[in-house]
């Protein structure tokens, strides 16, 4: 594909989770983004004659407990697209469906982890250290044949396999996503000692830098990808 014919598809949960960092990063770098809400309608076929790749994104869905039968297509829509080659970023929820429709496993936090974080990085130059923001109250455990990347004391924070690449934490989020995340009526937030104001101090302090590492790793995986020709700044 030429720079111009790039596309990725990104399968968004819920209307509370959009691409975000995502959209301007494709933008800057020619390539079309095609967002499809997953509990709307039946997902179309991975076609890695279509798409350069995929993106799952987040939801306030748990792959835990109380799975929604959306949530098991989603898997079996990304068992599809590793047999078509289709390279996967997953965040927060996009990471633990990875993890689980490939041999790895989701469990309930006891308490949830929200707010700005730090990871040990195997590698920093393709998963930086941080802050970046998280907010899930389940964790992962990387499928048989997946390099750790990243990990903290809530368990792994990003994993490779292939060419898919999984992040526990949001590089894509806005203050805005996560002013919207806080407001919902049963957010857990206040379990973890913090209010909206810490984490929009957050954003003020951090934001502007948190936004470079995200391009950072989005490039990073579109490199391995194959994307590197497409995605030159």
């Amino acid at each position: 594909m030429s720079s111009d014919e790039l596309r990725g598809i990104v399968l968004q949960p819920q209307d509370a989770a959009p691409p975000g960092l995502l959209e301007g990063w494709a933008r800057r770098r020619d390539i079309a983004l095609e967002i499809v809400p997953t509990q709307e309608r039946a997902l179309p076929r991975p076609d890695a004659a279509k798409h350069a790749f995929a993106i799952v994104l987040g939801a306030s869905a748990s792959l835990a407990r109380d799975t929604p039968p959306w949530a098991q297509d989603v898997l079996a829509w990304l068992r599809a697209a590793d047999s078509e080659c289709l390279p996967v970023l997953g965040i927060c929820f996009g990471a633990q469906a990875l993890a689980a429709a490939f041999g790895g496993s989701v469990y309930r936090l006891d308490t949830p982890e929200i707010g700005w974080v730090e990871v040990a990085t195997a590698d920093a130059a393709r998963v930086p250290a941080g802050p970046w923001l998280a907010w899930h109250e389940d964790r992962m455990t990387a499928p048989p044949l997946a390099y750790e990347l990243a990990s903290n004391a809530f368990g792994t924070q990003a994993f490779c396999l292939r060419r898919h690449l999984a992040v526990q934490f949001h590089p894509e989020v806005t203050a805005d996503i996560v002013r919207g995340w806080a407001s919902f009526p049963r957010s857990r937030l206040p379990e973890t000692g913090q209010t909206v104001e810490d984490l929009m101090t957050g954003f003020a302090e951090l934001g502007e830098a948190a936004a470079a590492r995200a391009g950072q790793l989005f490039d990073g995986f579109a490199e391995r990808a194959g994307l590197a020709a497409g995605v030159a700044s």
